[in-house]
């Protein structure tokens, strides 16, 4: 019997012994997100994990940590530049707040339409921008957040009404910038802290993108949603540098090259949020579509305080400005 036993344990060595390496080569890394299950970005990292499971015949295993469990996004920015977790989806807020000359793109009222930040983003300044973030990261893919708009509790589609409107100010150089043009009575709130804001008469206005505005119940204390689309988001999916840098050639070719179509990901964001708006309207929420000469007021106001809101971001910021200028008319505007 004890014969038996010696021979069996030492066929399980001799199993162990030839199994090949890469089976113990297994590659786990924790993916974060503010998102919650079934959005457009949860799917959208869900649809890249499948891709590269199947394509490292599962070797690389992404494991996505949804509706911040794994923290909030600074902390988050923080814990990937160290390598505690290896993959982080960032909107434009805190990439702006991190790194100030990323705050260009999200310049109130810069673009007029998505299609043209878009452009800015995969070609003209391409490099520009992927260079800004890649001495703590690696960028493996733009991301998307959606257009901005402004909410109230009243009308402000005529941009005269907004002087003197007590409204929300998020803590960040691009919304201070609009609300200060306007002449707004502003509050520097943080968003959590927004709704009861509103509810007790501290502010009556602020910001959001339509999910946003809609998913965090901002349109039953503040009915007015009016479609600026004066600031465009972005964002990015990065790892840190050095967990990027201990992955082999061939780990890097495979989470590269199975990211999913990012045009999916930003369709999928712009569907969601017409789609919300739409329901809101539908069941009679106060949904302002401003003409263009009323978007045209607003964006006249905001524009002369362009050349200071870019100093105030930075020698960095000012030395770019000029070439998202140019790109911005490269890509058609």
């Amino acid at each position: 019997m004890i014969h038996a036993l010696v021979k069996a344990a030492a066929a399980a060595v001799v199993a162990v012994a030839l199994t090949p390496a890469a089976s113990f080569a297994k590659t786990e890394l924790k993916a974060a997100t503010l998102a919650p299950e079934g959005t457009p970005w949860f799917d959208f990292l869900s649809k890249w994990e499948q891709a590269v499971e199947a394509a490292s015949d599962g070797e690389i295993d992404i494991q996505i940590f949804p509706s911040a469990q794994l923290g909030n996004e600074w902390e988050v920015w923080n814990k990937v530049a160290k390598g505690r977790i290896e993959i982080g989806l960032f909107s434009a807020a805190v990439m702006s707040e991190k790194v100030p000359p990323m705050a260009l793109m999200s310049t109130p009222f810069l673009f007029d339409s998505e299609q043209t930040a878009y452009c800015v983003y995969d070609t003209e300044l391409k490099g520009e921008f992927t260079e800004l973030l890649e001495d703590r990261f690696k960028v493996i893919s733009w991301g998307e957040t959606g257009w901005v708009q402004v909410y109230a509790q009243d009308d402000l589609s005529d941009v005269a009404n907004a002087d003197g409107y007590k409204t929300r100010v998020a803590p960040q150089a691009m919304s201070r910038t609009l609300w200060a043009s306007v002449g707004a009575n502003g509050v520097e709130i943080p968003f959590a802290d927004t709704p009861a804001a509103l509810q007790t008469g501290l502010v009556r206005s602020g910001e959001a993108t339509g999910i946003s505005y809609v998913a965090f119940g901002l349109n039953k204390v503040a009915p007015h949603l009016m479609l600026t689309r004066h600031m465009h988001q972005a964002g990015s999916i990065m790892m840190g540098k050095k967990v990027w840098n201990k992955l082999s050639e061939e780990e890097q070719a495979i989470l590269i090259d199975n990211m999913p179509d990012l045009n999916e990901l930003r369709q999928g964001v712009m569907g969601v949020e017409q789609y919300l708006i739409g329901k809101y309207e539908e069941a009679g929420g106060l949904v302002q579509h401003l003409t263009p000469e009323q978007r045209a007021a607003w964006k006249a106001k905001v524009e002369p305080n362009w050349p200071a809101f870019v100093e105030d971001l930075g020698p960095e910021a000012v030395a770019l400005w000029p070439r998202v200028l140019e790109a911005k008319k490269a890509c058609g505007e």
